[in-house]
């Protein structure tokens, strides 16, 4: 076998690396969509292995190409997602590590919190870019750093644990080329190495080439003969984790008197209720709303409800005869809801209008848009909706200009505490700049969900004043009860009627195609009246926990003709306490990592991946050290050979080992103006014999372990720190041929 040049050995090693992580990247499209990031991601990748090919095929230390990525990794991610909003900035700045840190962290937090597949935003595009390319550095490290490119195949698998976590299926081409390519590289470092000139060493070297060939053939061959098989196989991707605690099923409530002073404990992943869309997702959905807040508590108001049972559409507010001329049709979703594990004497239906067929009797306050059933739900009770999804109009709701009925005045009221006319002087700078209702509500939404200035957490600060929502502006730090309460006490302090909005968000997609809603996607939203369009669903609550608001609040979308009339997919729940109902379950047990802080959550998986990366380097390191008396000389001889070449210190087969020897030492002194060094003329002279005698002695004597290693590192130096010291140029050649 033609042995391969060491230069081009490089490149296609860095290439083989580079295919490695971009085929790995593919099997994030399933737990994220497919998008912007997929391309940025494959890009970066290359250009990156290029870099890290073409440093290396120069370099003279093996760490030299890892310290140079990782330099020009640090930068270009400070510009590219660290920069000033509105503006590039390519030398970063202590604003600019300051900013990728909170952009990291949101992202984080949002993939840690989202359902999948999850829309991919910036800051979540920036985690798996950054990823994608420090796993790069590591396997590119390791393979040609360190030698080891059996054990940099592992590395990769970072990027595949998403998705076998989340049991979401992987592109078989994914698994075909990362596959091959690992095996691939095996091969390539397996293949003769350059001056491998006894008959042994280049044997030796084409068997253990072939032999990495059939393997990797086989192993390709019979993956996508038995793949389909172990996937129809019973079993697969269907192991589940044992649900601790104690829960009773069916045994699920929300709290109706929700304490902004409360911290958000353990939430159950009891499984609330099933339900099947067709053929688009609604939205979440609504068990009840909220009108009466005291500045710390919500509570139910004890008017007599106005109750009819109506099997029409509901939500009479909106006539879906009488809806703007820019708006699309309405589109008709099919859903079917199983309950599970919630007891309630309301049934959970979307923020649309719909109808309803239930069991039992059932129903409708119109005013507080809620569906009451006797008896309460139970197990395995089934209920269906027609509903109209409907395409709002960011337009229309723009044109409208108040003119609320004259019962909606309790959804204007505001408690009285110390600190009322600092939240509204706070209300008033923030829609200084908005023209009419919906900019007032887009501004304030637009305020909140600032991850920069607001962070999304389940440990409430404990209270400093009398008024809860001034508390959370000044600590900005709360989940989604404060974050809705804020948006509707500060929306009705500039005249928009509004209320609070309690339910669950459309939880997760099995893979049946059913969504899964448990304990965990409780959530609460604030929803503002328009006339002519009824109340309307924002979303203040940092992405990280709510996802993506709905298409008509989104001020970085397009205009609602369009956006899809779907809200979209469901992230991680805002959280609302629940309360036990009769009889009382036991206490379910807290989730791991749940309530923790999100900076000391991401501190230790950082910290738990600095220590496996310490203990994968120290056993490589271990392992070459171990290994390093089993370099025969040839091997040696080839590794001066491969290094000496980035010096331009070059020679053909046809010299004998003590002629290159002789030559060497004229090239160094040539370039260096001095002889070489007792200890490097000795090492040479030691390699050249040691070369001599395997090639041509009957029995050579054996070399001792490490020192042919040494012999090279001693020769090397002499090449690089003699010829930096003198300032000399290092472009030499075999002119003798």
């Amino acid at each position: 076998m033609t042995p391969v040049p060491p230069g081009l050995r490089t490149w296609l090693a860095a290439g083989l690396c580079a295919v490695e992580v971009c085929a790995s990247l593919l099997t994030l499209v399933g737990p994220v969509a497919a998008g912007r990031w997929l391309a940025v991601g494959t890009v970066a990748v290359l250009v990156l292995a290029a870099l890290l090919a073409a440093v290396r095929a120069r370099a003279t230390r093996w760490w030299l190409p890892t310290l140079v990525g990782l330099a020009v990794v640090g930068f270009s991610l400070l510009a590219a997602y660290a920069s000033p909003p509105g503006r590039f900035q390519a030398l970063p700045s202590a604003g600019s590590l300051a900013r990728l840190g909170d952009t990291i962290r949101t992202g984080l937090d949002y993939a840690n919190a989202s359902r999948p597949p999850v829309e991919a935003t910036r800051p979540l595009e920036l985690v798996i870019v950054g990823g994608a390319l420090l796993i790069l550095l590591i396997v590119d490290l390791t393979a040609l750093g360190l030698l080891a490119p059996a054990v940099s195949g592992l590395i990769p698998l970072g990027l595949w644990l998403p998705g076998i976590a989340l049991g979401r299926p992987a592109s078989g081409w994914a698994f075909a080329l990362a596959g091959g390519a690992y095996l691939l590289l095996l091969g390539l470092t397996a293949a003769p190495q350059p001056g491998a000139r006894t008959p042994r060493v280049r044997a030796d070297g084409a068997r253990r080439a072939r032999v990495a060939a059939v393997g990797a053939t086989t192993v390709l061959l019979a993956a996508a003969v038995l793949a389909p098989v172990a996937r129809s196989a019973p079993g697969w991707s269907t192991v589940a984790f044992p649900q601790l605690g104690s829960a009773a099923t069916g045994s699920l409530q929300l709290a109706q008197d929700l304490n902004l002073r409360e911290s958000l404990g353990a939430r159950s992943s009891e499984v609330v209720l099933t339900y099947r869309a067709d053929p688009v997702t609604v939205g979440p959905l609504r068990l009840f709303t909220l009108r009466d807040f005291n500045g710390e508590n919500w509570s139910r108001d004890d008017r007599a409800r106005v109750i009819t049972a109506d099997g029409a559409l509901l939500w009479p507010a909106r006539d879906l005869a009488d809806r703007p001329t820019d708006e699309a049709n309405p589109t008709a979703s099919r859903l079917t809801v199983r309950i599970a594990g919630l007891r309630e004497d309301r049934l959970p239906v979307p923020v649309m209008p719909r109808t309803v067929d239930a069991s039992g009797r059932w129903s409708y306050d119109a005013e507080r848009d809620e569906v009451t059933r006797q008896p309460a739900t139970e197990p395995g009770l089934v209920y269906s909706m027609t509903v109209k999804v409907l395409n709002l109009s960011a337009a229309s709701l723009r044109r409208i200009r108040g003119g609320y009925p004259a019962d909606l005045d309790r959804y204007l009221a505001v408690p009285q505490t110390s600190r009322t006319a600092r939240v509204a002087a706070v209300a008033a700078q923030v829609t200084a700049g908005a023209s009419g209702p919906y900019e007032q509500a887009l501004a304030l939404q637009s305020y909140l969900r600032n991850a920069q200035d607001f962070t999304y957490a389940t440990n409430v600060p404990a209270a400093r004043t009398d008024d809860a929502v001034w508390d959370f502006l000044g600590s900005r730090t709360g989940y989604c009860v404060q974050f809705a309460t804020a948006m509707t006490v500060m929306a009705r302090m500039v005249g928009i009627p509004a209320r609070l909005g309690v339910g669950y968000l459309p939880g997760t997609l099995d893979q049946t195609g059913a969504h899964v809603v448990t304990g965990r996607d409780s959530h609460a939203w604030p929803e503002l009246y328009f006339p002519g369009a009824g109340w309307v669903r924002f979303e203040p609550t940092p992405a990280v926990q709510s996802g993506a608001p709905p298409p008509w609040a989104d001020p970085s979308g397009a205009d609602a003709s369009k956006a899809a009339p779907a809200e979209g997919r469901s992230a991680g729940a805002g959280g609302v306490p629940a309360t036990a109902a009769t009889p009382a379950p036991k206490a379910a047990a807290a989730v791991p990592g749940q309530g923790m802080d999100p900076g000391l959550r991401v501190g230790l998986g950082a910290a738990g991946a600095v220590l496996a990366l310490a203990a994968t380097g120290w056993f490589i390191l271990r392992r070459r050290s171990a290994r390093a008396g089993d370099v025969s000389p040839e091997a040696a001889w080839g590794r001066l050979r491969a290094r000496l070449r980035s010096a331009g210190i070059t020679w053909t087969d046809a010299r004998t080992p003590r002629q290159v020897e002789t030559f060497i030492a004229a090239e160094m002194e040539r370039c260096n103006g001095a002889p070489m060094r007792a200890e490097a003329q000795v090492a040479l002279h030691e390699l050249a014999l040691a070369v001599q005698a395997a090639r041509y002695a009957p029995s050579p004597a054996p070399w001792q372990p490490g020192q042919l290693d040494r012999d090279v590192d001693l020769v090397v130096r002499e090449s690089t720190g003699r010829r930096e010291s003198s300032g000399r140029p290092a472009a030499l050649a075999d002119r003798a041929g």
